[in-house]
């Protein structure tokens, strides 16, 4: 027996994501990287983009550095 497919775009996903409790997004994240469906990017990837959208917005080092002190406590 087949399984049914239900295909959706990206913004009725999210829209569907964001009813669920913390711990069931949790559970859906844990899951894909245990399926290694989810890979973390590569740091050379992070850190190309993280260069383009400072160059582009013109963003000051103090606030570039106050936001990596940041995302390193959300770890």
């Amino acid at each position: 027996m087949k399984k049914a497919v239900i295909e959706i775009d990206d913004s009725q996903l999210l829209n569907a994501l964001e009813q669920l409790p913390p711990d069931d997004l949790k559970k859906i994240i844990d899951t894909l990287f245990l399926k290694k469906l989810f890979k973390k990017p590569e740091f050379d990837e992070v850190a190309a983009k993280v260069k383009q959208i400072v160059e582009k917005e013109g963003l000051n080092p103090d606030v570039v550095e106050e936001a990596i002190e940041w995302a390193r406590k959300q770890r």
